[in-house]
C-alpha cells in the first residue's frame, strides 16, 4: 500500500465505501419488504431480519418500518448507516473532497427531516440518488490510485455481502466478484489476504442459479476478513 496512506485512513476509506453502498442497497431492499407487508404479508420484515442477520427487535411491521429507517440508535437502521458514512467522510474530506462529502451531508439532512416527520419510505428516494451522486463525484475527484482502489474494494465487497444475504442469483454475484472485487483486491496486495481472496473465488464459482449452499457463512467470513488494514 502507498506509504503515505496510514492504516487508520485506509480503514476509514474502506468503511466509508461500505456504508455508502449499504445505505443504497438496504434502502431498495427494505422498500420491497415494506411493500410486501402493505400487500398483506405482515411477517415479511421477519424474513428481512433473518436473511440480513440483524436482531428482530420489532413488535410488528409498523415498528420495523419506523425503527429500520429512523432509529439512529439502531445500528441496522438507514439513519445509523448514514451517520457512520458521514463520520468517516468528515475525517476524509481532504481525500474525497468537500464536493463528494456534500452528497452524504445532503442525504443526512433529508434523513433528519424525514425522521422528524416519520415520513413514508418513498420520501427517502433522494438519499439513494445522493449515494449514486457520491460515487460519481468520487470518480471525478479522487485521483490517487490506492485510495480509489480501497474505496472501490469496499463498495464491491459490501455489494457482494448484501446481495448474498438478499439471495440474489449467482450469475450476478459472480459478476460483482469478477467485475470489481478480484481486480481491486489484487491491486491492494499489502492490505488484503490472498488466501481469503482465492477461497472466496473458489466458493462463489462453485455455485450457480439460486442455490446458496451450506458454505454461506464461510463466504461471508471471507468477505469480511479479506481486507486486513485494521486500526
Amino acid at each position: 500500500m502507498n506509504s503515505f496512506i496510514s492504516t487508520a485512513k485506509a480503514n476509514r476509506l474502506f468503511w466509508l465505501a461500505r456504508y455508502v453502498e449499504r445505505v443504497f442497497i438496504s434502502l431498495n431492499a427494505i422498500r420491497k419488504y415494506i411493500d410486501t407487508d402493505i400487500d398483506g404479508a405482515t411477517n415479511a420484515y421477519r424474513e428481512f431480519c433473518a436473511i440480513t442477520s440483524i436482531p428482530n427487535n420489532y413488535t410488528d411491521a409498523k415498528d420495523f418500518r419506523k425503527k429500520i429507517l429512523y432509529d439512529k440508535n439502531n445500528s441496522a437502521s438507514i439513519y445509523s448507516m448514514l451517520i457512520n458514512a458521514f463520520d468517516n467522510g468528515i475525517e476524509l474530506r481532504e481525500d474525497i473532497t468537500s464536493e463528494s462529502l456534500s452528497y452524504i451531508h445532503l442525504a443526512l439532512e433529508i434523513m433528519e427531516k424525514c425522521a422528524a416527520e416519520n415520513a413514508k419510505i418513498f420520501a427517502l428516494q433522494p438519499i439513494a440518488d445522493y449515494m449514486m451522486s457520491f460515487w460519481g463525484s468520487i470518480d471525478e475527484n479522487v485521483i490517487t490510485l490506492t485510495k480509489m482502489n480501497i474505496l472501490r474494494l469496499g463498495r464491491r465487497l459490501e455489494s457482494l455481502d448484501m446481495n448474498l444475504r438478499l439471495r440474489t442469483n449467482w450469475d450476478y454475484i459472480n459478476e460483482i466478484l469478477k467485475g470489481g472485487v478480484l481486480t481491486n483486491a489484487n491491486m491492494l496486495s499489502s492490505v488484503t489476504d490472498n488466501a481469503k481472496i482465492l477461497r472466496l473465488k473458489e466458493l462463489i464459482e462453485s455455485h450457480h442459479g439460486e442455490n446458496h449452499g451450506e458454505d454461506f457463512s464461510e463466504i461471508i467470513d471471507c468477505i469480511n476478513s479479506l481486507f486486513t488494514a485494521k486500526i
